[in-house]
């Protein structure tokens, strides 16, 4: 333990707790703590270079996969879990950011990817519907809408939400709102998951 207490540069950092001892780094310590905070500022900052900065902060904490390496625990895959659902938030959040600044065309191959990996994710489909609408393909846009509208009826037994059946009315109407990247940015924030 004296090694550990060394490495660690505080002595106070391991404390003898029946049955054995726990390690108590204090707040704002740990990789999750800072990723929590970095996301958390990323999704609230109005200035979408800031906010896109600090949210690839935030996913430069992750290498790979969560937890991968210590598994088959149920504490410890929910925390996994946990992990993963705060990396795939910053994810949308920074897709979100750079939709503001313009970046359509570059976000479409992620956006198909976590399409994929998410296939029931309003919002990750909303984002990518707007990213093939901004860059001038309505057609695969209302298609990734019907995919998705098919996908959630038959697996899930649910419809769109309201915020993506208005999206895909916009798309249709080439609504001129949706050529505002504030705005529209702003309509994709709100769609549900």
């Amino acid at each position: 333990m004296s090694a550990l207490r060394r490495v660690l540069g505080n002595r106070n950092a391991i404390v003898a707790r029946p049955p054995g001892y726990l390690l108590d780094l204090g707040p704002g310590t740990t990789d999750v703590t800072e990723a929590q905070r970095l996301v958390a500022r990323g999704e609230c900052d109005d200035d979408p270079a800031q906010s896109a900065t600090t949210l690839r902060a935030a996913l430069a904490l992750w290498r790979d996969r969560s937890l991968v390496d210590v598994g088959g625990m149920a504490w410890l895959d929910e925390q996994a879990a946990a992990l993963e659902r705060l990396r795939t938030r910053a994810q949308l959040a920074l897709i979100r950011a750079r939709l503001a600044l313009g970046e359509h065309a570059q976000l479409e191959p992620d956006l198909e990817r976590l399409a994929r990996a998410h296939p029931f994710d309003e919002q990750v489909h909303a984002q990518l519907m707007f990213a093939l609408y901004r860059t001038g393909r309505q057609a695969d846009a209302l298609s990734v809408y019907r995919r998705l509208r098919a996908a959630l009826a038959d697996n899930v037994g649910i419809d769109p939400s309201q915020r993506l059946r208005d999206l895909e009315i916009a798309i249709l109407r080439q609504d001129p709102a949706l050529d505002q990247s504030a705005h529209a940015v702003r309509l994709l924030a709100g769609c549900a998951s």
